[in-house]
């Protein structure tokens, strides 16, 4: 095996357990119960992706989260920054996301209605 593929799997290997350990979970005002997904953090920018849907998978949004416009004191701890979620039924939210820490961001946005979406990403503990 040529070190090209060899350096093609690991960085393929290490990608795939990034998105197996991070957990997202929302709601949506007028969405009765909680929405769930996965969360896909960007390595070195801060932000990142998430999905989120709901329990039957019928509405099924995708969000990206920005790097940070404000840098916090301690790395990622206390960053926050812009970013926008749509969904498949049509809407699209304006968030704004705050890392809780290296592992955990938070947000919240709202949509031309005035629905209100709040979620979190964070990695699952093992």
């Amino acid at each position: 095996m040529n070190k090209s593929r060899i350096l093609a799997f690991a960085v393929s290997l290490a990608l795939a357990a990034c998105a197996f350990g991070y957990q997202a979970r929302g709601n949506l005002s007028d969405v009765p119960g909680e929405l769930r997904g996965k969360g896909y953090p960007a390595n070195t920018q801060g932000g990142g992706r998430f999905t989120l849907s709901d329990r039957s998978g019928a509405l099924q949004c995708d969000g990206v989260a920005y790097p940070p416009d404000v840098v916090g004191n301690s790395g990622c701890e206390g960053e926050s920054g812009k970013g926008e979620v749509r969904c498949s039924d049509g809407r699209e939210f304006a968030i704004r996301w705050q890392g809780r820490s290296c592992r955990s961001w938070v947000g919240e946005g709202e949509d031309a209605r005035g629905n209100r979406l709040t979620f979190r990403v964070e990695r699952l503990s093992r």
